[in-house]
């Protein structure tokens, strides 16, 4: 009796095994396929709309090699699928074991092109919120610090593949290459949310200084970093869980299946949740707004106060100021202050 419900558990863990496989890998093409039309439809907007600069030609190489790196590991689970189920589909079982063995090289290259996914997206992450708050490294270390620890993981856990190889399939050290890959993801979504809140924090400040049909602008420009900021951290702590919780001997478990769902996503959603991101702030006309909506926060129409004098020199009277100066002067005070603590600090939303 023992022998007979064996069997067919042990069918029922291959077919899961199996359809989480070959269910992975369609969800992976079906959203590369959208991927692809967003990266080059990204590519069009931005050429269109922004002028050619330094800045430019960064992000634009950015979102290049993200698309890159995630179609080469779209490449990579397309022969994979086919090497297990093709070249090895022989019996159920055959597939079942060519699924649990994956071959080292391919392992690696995976490994690989997702850590680097993780580190370029998280740079150019930084870069913008490096740009937003006036170039200043002060206020970027933390997440730096943080980028750093990430890209040491990575190396760590991909020289722990190359070191152990086939030997690997022991416990320990599975379990030691998971925790160092799933530190490193996690590490990963704590830059993302840290940066993302420097971001939001600083275009969300800089908007209620300014009160005007601009701040729509700034508001919009939050959203739309928060809302792709929110689907990958989403998608990247789901692929941390699996990680984390699975256990390397136990192929039956649940998560084993779900792990083919989540890198199957995160593999996509990687790469083009900043390429989103560009081409929606590509689409917004800061033109429709106020002048100043693309004008950098040391001049969010506010003045410094040898501008201030300058402008209204004029108003000297005997001396004296006038009582309309006066009034301009209490007005514009603040936000002399402001510009005094945030020196040359600009916030161009057209970097953003």
């Amino acid at each position: 009796m023992s022998s007979s419900t064996s069997v067919p558990s042990q069918v029922t863990i291959s077919n899961r095994i199996i359809s989480a496989n070959l269910n992975g890998t369609m969800i992976l093409t079906f959203l590369m396929g959208f991927y692809t039309l967003v990266y080059f439809g990204t590519m069009y907007l931005y050429l269109s709309r922004k002028p050619a600069n330094t800045n430019s030609r960064i992000v634009l190489v950015t979102i290049s090699v993200l698309y890159f790196l995630s179609f080469l590991g779209f490449i990579v689970q397309w022969y994979f699928t086919d090497w297990s189920v093709v070249i090895h589909g022989e019996t159920r079982e055959s597939m079942f074991w060519a699924l649990m063995n994956l071959p080292l090289w391919i392992g690696i290259i995976n490994n690989i092109q997702l850590n680097a996914l993780f580190v370029i997206s998280d740079g150019l992450l930084i870069w913008r919120c490096y740009h937003v708050w006036g170039q200043s490294f002060k206020v970027i270390f933390a997440p730096l610090v943080l980028l750093a620890t990430e890209f040491c993981l990575a190396v760590a856990a991909v020289a722990l593949q190359i070191m152990y190889g086939h030997i690997a399939s022991e416990v320990a050290n599975v379990a030691l290459e998971n925790h160092m890959s799933s530190a490193a993801v996690f590490v990963s979504l704590g830059t993302t949310l840290i940066t993302t809140f420097l971001i939001g924090y600083r275009i969300h400040t800089a908007s209620l200084l300014n009160k005007s049909p601009s701040q729509k602008l700034y508001n919009r420009i939050v959203v739309t970093i928060i809302e792709s900021s929110a689907v990958y951290s989403l998608v990247l702590l789901a692929f941390a869980i699996t990680l984390v919780i699975r256990v390397p001997e136990n192929s039956q478990s649940l998560l084993t299946e779900a792990t083919y769902y989540s890198e199957a996503v995160l593999l996509v959603v990687t790469g083009m949740a900043p390429t989103v991101m560009v081409a929606r702030i590509a689409l917004t006309n800061p033109s429709a707004l106020a002048p100043s909506a693309t004008s950098h926060i040391s001049g969010l129409a506010f003045q410094s106060d040898q501008e201030w004098e300058q402008s209204h020199c004029g108003e000297y009277t005997n001396g004296n100021l006038s009582n309309t100066v006066h009034t301009d002067l209490k007005s514009q005070s603040p936000i002399i202050d402001f510009k005094k603590t945030t020196e040359s600090q600009g916030l161009d939303v057209t970097e953003v």
